[in-house]
């Protein structure tokens, strides 16, 4: 695995629960075992000829909605090795599984924009020092900058940056005609580049900037993309109460029988009501860590 830095000093390898909170990620190697991946492999052969669940289809990258009973998921789920790396990794109090993708970059695509994924920038939830969601990026594909590697910005989840001001609403249409000169779709100085083996996995605080190269290969890069609230007990009701909706989730279904669940499947006894989503990380900010 290689960390390469745009134009700036190598920063030391942020492997372990040390990497998170000050780089806002932090790299599993070996996440998944080179003798497991033919089963994800057909795993996702598989999700995909299914009759499709509407999937996200945003500029140059094309996420399809997971389940909590789809193989994939459940073979990462299922692994008390895989769960105590993740708790480790993202310090948890009480780590709680909420959604899944397929996360699929086409051959010969362009670059994924440069942008950051919380959606509740009006709360105050967002400026605590731990993350309130983490993504699981698990690769089963090598990632360099030929091949769609993922390029983050280090340290950009605690304060704003001169880019934040220039980037599109995430997930938004208006990325779609982005100049490929436009500074989200650029380089940037204090990139830098994850280039990873076919199962390496990233963890991602849900408020860093981040985006991938562009695919210049014939083969498309997957990966399995799921979604964690390291600290699910400690989140503020309102949030619980959004989150737990999140179609991924069992919806009345008997979830019982599988290993992980109790572990790992939220619980909420309250409401469950939708939040306002503001996806637009404030021009100016700053988290503290005694926040």
């Amino acid at each position: 695995m290689t960390l390469q830095p745009g134009h700036r000093p190598a920063l030391k390898t942020p492997l372990g629960a040390s990497g998170l909170p000050r780089y806002g990620y932090a790299v599993l190697e070996h996440f998944i075992e080179p003798a497991e991946l033919p089963a994800f492999r057909t795993d996702i052969v598989h999700a995909l000829a299914m009759p499709q669940r509407p999937s996200c289809e945003r500029p140059n990258n094309t996420l399809v909605p997971m389940r909590w009973n789809d193989n994939a998921v459940a073979r990462v789920l299922g692994s008390e090795i895989r769960r105590n790396r993740i708790r480790e990794v993202t310090d948890s109090t009480d780590l709680r599984w909420i959604s899944g993708y397929l996360s699929l970059k086409e051959p010969r695509s362009p670059s994924l924009w440069w942008h950051q994924d919380w959606w509740c920038w009006d709360h105050p939830a967002s400026f605590d020092r731990r993350p309130p969601q983490v993504a699981l990026l698990c690769y089963v594909s090598a990632t360099d900058d030929r091949s769609a590697a993922l390029r983050v910005l280090p340290g950009s989840h605690r304060v704003s940056t001169s880019l934040h001001a220039l980037l599109p609403e995430a997930h938004s249409h208006e990325a779609g005609d982005l100049s490929p000169t436009h500074p989200a779709m650029s380089d940037h100085p204090e990139q830098v580049t994850l280039q990873l083996r076919a199962g390496d996995a990233v963890v991602l605080d849900y408020r860093v900037l981040h985006g991938t190269h562009a695919n210049r290969t014939d083969e498309r890069r997957d990966c399995l993309l799921l979604t964690f609230a390291p600290s699910w007990s400690a989140l503020p009701p309102e949030i619980k109460a959004h989150l737990i909706r999140h179609p991924a989730l069992p919806q009345g279904e008997d979830a019982t029988k599988l290993s992980w669940a109790s572990e790992l499947l939220p619980t909420y006894a309250g409401l469950r009501r939708d939040l306002p989503l503001n996806r637009a990380a404030p021009r100016v900010f700053s988290i503290s860590d005694d926040r």
